[in-house]
């Protein structure tokens, strides 16, 4: 079974084994394992929803970086694990000892129907690919011109195909932090949107915790880039040691194995051997210019983008704390106007009860006085009942002396002791009668004036 595969041929079959390798996996293994997590940690049904870590899942956007995420761990797998059989590789399965002597060419059809009755994990192994494209090219040439050249070609054309299968893990790990910052425009716009002056003065927290939660996007994002650069980093680390290996194994099994001819030295050769190199020199100084040339344009497009990208985030973040600072000025002179409102209030409450206070002991002290008129309007009563006592008395002694004059026969006298007694109990009532009115007139409030 011989190999007809040039080197672009090679690589683009390894290039298609490597994307064929993580695209499959990524999407076999991180959609079952991106919906095992969000169903660990959704909040509401999940087990571990009550953990502070399920904030973090709540987002749709952030549950497409999850899955994103899952994504690339599965497709970085799958190429460690396809970088652990490469590692089981015996290279001295592959071809027979050799002493280290140069053999014939025409002992590589040989060596690559050998190669061909191994096993097909060795076969399709990239040292068993390598290895047969080498003796192949060594068949059909039926000379080692050019070998070494193929050779490098080949090298070259592995490590491109290594660095293509590292497109989708490449794409998932730039697309994880644009997700984020998506997410967090979202929750901040959506956060601003719901901003009411009332809100502001009575629930600014529910403003500041849609703000944390917006930023949760871009934090998980970051972080979960940050572990996929991780394992990417180590992965492809690892899977180029496996080529530098290849390498080895090839350039001392095979690059001094067949014997090398020296071509006719014709001046005509020469000068075509001159012209070719002259001609290789200039392509491959084009080459490394355009190459610098499309390297600098390629930097150049980053600094600018990233510096688009900065003006983007400082725009965004001058803005939001534009709105932030005016939103604050304006609470706190809504405060400050209801602290002045409340302190006025408060001031005039506490002078209308400074009044009313007043108003209290004035008539306490007009009570006070009415009680006191009142007890002295008691004892005058108390005066003229024991006056009305005597009075009756008076009368009952002027009847017995009416008596006794009628009986002695003294009429003029008992009529004299009788008037004289009335003139007195009038004196007496009369002066009764004045000292109740003057210490009734004295207590009565307002009779001085």
């Amino acid at each position: 079974m011989s190999n007809t595969q040039g080197p672009i041929g090679l690589e683009k079959a390894t290039a298609s084994a490597g994307r064929r390798g993580t695209t499959l996996p990524a999407l076999l293994f991180g959609v079952p394992l991106a919906v095992g997590i969000l169903a660990l940690f959704t909040p509401g049904y999940g087990p571990f929803a009550h953990l502070e870590i399920s904030r973090y899942f709540q987002h749709h956007v952030e549950r497409v970086e999850v899955l994103l995420f899952c994504c690339a761990l599965s497709a970085l797998a799958a190429k460690f694990w396809r970088h652990l059989g490469e590692g089981q590789i015996d290279g001295r399965k592959l071809l027979p000892a050799w002493d280290g002597k140069p053999v014939p060419v025409s002992e590589a059809g040989a060596l690559l129907g050998s190669v061909s009755r191994l096993p097909r994990r060795l076969r399709d192994s990239l040292l068993g690919k390598r290895v047969a494209a080498a003796l192949d090219f060594m068949r059909q040439r039926g000379s080692a011109d050019g070998f070494d050249d193929h050779l490098r070609a080949m090298t070259d054309n592995d490590s491109v195909a290594l660095e293509t299968s590292y497109a989708l893990v490449r794409f998932l790990t730039w697309a994880m932090p644009i997700l984020g910052f998506l997410g967090t425009v979202l929750g901040i716009t959506a956060s601003i949107a719901g901003i009411t002056p009332e809100k502001l003065e009575h629930d600014l927290s529910s403003v500041t915790d849609g703000l944390a939660l917006a930023f949760d996007a871009t934090a998980l994002a970051l972080s979960m880039t940050m572990v996929t650069m991780f394992f990417s980093f180590l992965v492809e680390r690892a899977e180029q040691s496996t080529l530098d290996a290849i390498d080895q194994y090839v350039d001392q099994e095979l690059a001094h194995r067949f014997e090398r001819v020296e071509a006719d030295a014709s001046p005509m050769l020469q000068a075509m051997r001159l012209n070719t190199e002259t001609l290789l020199q200039a392509t491959k100084t084009v080459v490394q210019q355009q190459a610098d040339l499309w390297a600098k344009t390629l930097e150049d497009g980053d600094r600018r983008r990233a510096k688009v990208e900065e003006g983007r985030q400082d725009k965004i973040s001058a803005a939001l704390e534009a709105a932030l600072e005016t939103t604050l000025d304006t609470h706190a002179e809504r405060l400050q106007a209801t602290e002045r409102q409340s302190m006025e209030r408060s001031a005039a409450i506490l002078k209308q009860m400074d009044h009313l206070a007043q108003a209290l002991r004035d008539q306490q002290t007009v009570v006070a006085r009415m009680t006191d008129g009142v007890v002295e309007q008691t004892r005058v009563l108390a005066q003229l009942q024991s006056g009305g006592n005597q009075l009756v008395e008076l009368q009952n002694s002027l009847d017995r002396n009416l008596a006794a004059l009628a009986g002695c026969g003294s009429f003029d006298q008992a009529l004299q002791s009788l008037t004289a007694a009335i003139h007195l109990l009038t004196a007496r009532a009369t002066e009764v009668t004045l000292a109740g009115k003057a210490g009734a007139m004295a207590k009565r409030p307002g009779a001085a004036a």
